[in-house]
């Protein structure tokens, strides 16, 4: 924990480790008061970049007793609303400075109120508070209905409206996701996790700006732990003189409390009283004992003294084991580098300064990429109206009829026939729309979930369902006898009421380079049931490209198309880009 002031402001900083199967996660609470009002900041890590940190308790713990605002107060459990309300929650959907988004949610007609707010307690219990939650009652959520018509959230349904949402903007009706009474009806811990990754997929594409106050603070206390750090691995440095003195003085307070009787700077033979000798044999016998006996005493003067240069050599009050051993542990001991110390932490400290200022520049970025893809969608809904538009007037001029040019009225666009995305790569896996379609996978579904961690925000997982929708559609017009060309034509020329990607996302095979490479040609022999080939396996080249996450990262969906002769369509991988001569995965 550590504590800082500045000016008029104090705050305080607590991290937090724990370690269990998932990994080592750290809690980060920061806390600033100030003059007239506060802020808190909680921060979840992981050192498993493929593990989902949950929110910790303890944010609910503090919601519970500190009133925070995001346009509206948060709360730790969902907010109902009745139909007075209704202006409330318009003002904080339609709200520019909203930071969080809003999940709102709408019983199913007659069935019980009370049953079904417990329903959305048990499913937000890991987004409300990073969320805002709002429960509608029946009455409610018909005004609600009444007022925004295909924006509004139908009945016994969950909707997420993200920050920069307009109830009046058509757009909303792209962008504003759905949970339907199929994906509401699975298990509860299934639900719970698809409305967090809606929360987490948008936090990703709409990361929350952090104040600057939050960034310097934080950057504060990263000064102080590297300070600490820096005490922590300085050794202490103990000068020796400095050593000699001690030792002295410490002689000098011993001398004190314990006088001793000084050596004698000259050996001072001790007589025995012998009685007078009767035979010289007992002369010689005591000549020879006091010789002894003065060489003894000069040899304990002499190893006194050598005894007291080794203790003052050695800066050892005595020659204890004790003492030995704690000079050996001296002398063994390893000496850090302090030179080498404290070019590492000056690395470090530079290291965070520029961390400081990629994060600050990834959040601009971030910020934009959000502004450009709400700029992209309504971009793709005018032109696709255009288009609608067109096409209609070309029809009405083709028969000669001046006033049916004018008489425009638009059409609905064409719906994927999938249906409404899956909210996780795991659902779309398990997808049952696929096979109702005829599209069986035969990818491995746990590597389709995995895309989980590239996938942060969604965008690749609603670009290939896209894909995956474009198939759907072909088949059925070739089953229908309106198509007898192939997929890229269909992108490229299929009726203008009929559901595709663009003819950029789709490619009919691979380049030859590609192709004749036994590695990469391996790399596209894909699952099949052997009723297709008898090997189990076939190539699939003709693929779809639908997203890039980065120049190395791309996803790639192949598929094989089997609609002339069986009326399916088998698909062999959903997941990276294979190895090609084109890409830099393949090690020469």
């Amino acid at each position: 924990m550590l504590h800082r002031s500045a000016s008029r402001s104090r705050g305080v900083r607590l991290r937090v480790w724990n370690t269990n199967s998932g990994g080592t996660f750290i809690v980060t609470v920061l806390a600033v008061e100030g003059a007239r009002d506060g802020w808190l900041r909680i921060t979840v890590t992981c050192d498993d970049p493929t593990t989902v940190a949950k929110k910790p308790k303890l944010a609910d713990k503090i919601l519970d007793v500190v009133e925070f605002d995001d346009v509206m107060s948060l709360h730790s459990r969902a907010e109902y609303t009745n139909a007075s309300g209704l202006d409330d929650l318009d003002a904080l959907i339609d709200a520019p400075e909203r930071r969080l988004p809003v999940i709102v949610a709408a019983p199913l007609d007659g069935d019980s109120f009370d049953s079904w707010n417990k329903l959305v307690n048990r499913w937000t219990q890991q987004t409300v508070g990073i969320a805002h939650v709002i429960s509608l009652d029946p009455h409610a959520a018909e005004g609600f209905r009444t007022r925004h018509g295909q924006h509004a959230v139908r009945p016994g349904t969950l909707r997420t409206y993200p920050a920069g949402a307009d109830l009046s903007d058509p757009v909303t009706g792209r962008t504003a996701r759905w949970l339907s009474h199929k994906s509401l009806a699975g298990a509860d811990h299934l639900v719970t996790r698809t409305i967090e990754s809606f929360v987490r997929q948008h936090a990703a594409a709409q990361p929350l700006p952090l104040p600057r106050a939050s960034r310097e603070w934080a950057r504060a206390f990263d000064r102080i732990a590297s300070g600490k750090l820096r005490e922590a691995v300085t050794p202490p440095h103990l000068p020796l003189d400095e050593r000699r003195e001690r030792f002295a003085a410490r002689r000098r307070e011993h001398a004190t409390l314990q006088p001793t009787a000084q050596v004698a700077s000259e050996v001072t033979v001790v007589e025995p009283d012998l009685a007078p000798s009767t035979t010289d044999e007992t002369t010689r016998e005591v000549e020879r004992l006091r010789r002894e006996l003065a060489a003894a005493q000069s040899a304990l003067q002499d190893a006194t003294r050598r005894l007291n240069h080794v203790q003052e050599t050695l800066m050892v009050d005595n020659l204890s084991e004790a003492s030995l051993l704690e000079l050996v542990d001296l002398a063994t001991r390893d000496v850090p580098d302090q030179s080498a110390i404290n070019t590492l932490l000056e690395s470090n400290d530079s290291l965070e300064r520029r961390l400081d200022g990629l994060e600050a520049d990834l959040e601009e970025a971030q910020t934009e990429r959000a502004e450009a893809r709400k700029d992209l969608a309504r971009l793709e809904e005018d032109h696709a109206r255009g288009q609608r538009q067109i096409s209609y007037l070309q029809k009405a001029l083709s028969e000669h009829s001046p006033q049916a040019a004018y008489a425009f009225a638009d059409q609905d666009a064409p719906q994927n026939p999938l249906g409404e995305c899956p909210a996780t790569w795991e659902l779309l896996a398990q997808s049952t729309a696929l096979e109702a379609h005829k599209i069986i996978l035969t990818a491995p579904p746990k590597k389709v979930a995995a895309l989980t961690a590239l996938d942060a925000d969604g965008a690749a997982l609603t670009a290939a369902w896209e894909a995956l929708g474009t198939l759907a559609a072909y088949r059925e017009a070739v089953e229908a006898g309106t198509w007898d060309q192939d997929v890229h034509a269909y992108c490229e020329s299929a009726p203008v009421e009929c559901f595709h990607v663009a003819p950029s996302k789709h490619s009919r095979g691979e380049t030859k380079a590609t192709k004749k490479d036994s590695r990469f040609q391996k790399a596209r022999l894909l699952p099949v049931p052997k009723s297709v080939d008898a090997r189990g396996k076939t190539h699939m080249w003709a693929h779809f490209k639908p997203h890039t996450w980065a120049a190395e990262k791309r996803l790639r969906i192949h598929y094989l198309d089997q609609v002339p002769t069986e009326g399916k369509i088998y698909i062999g991988h959903i997941g990276e880009h294979l190895p090609s001569a084109s890409t830099t995965k393949v090690r020469r």
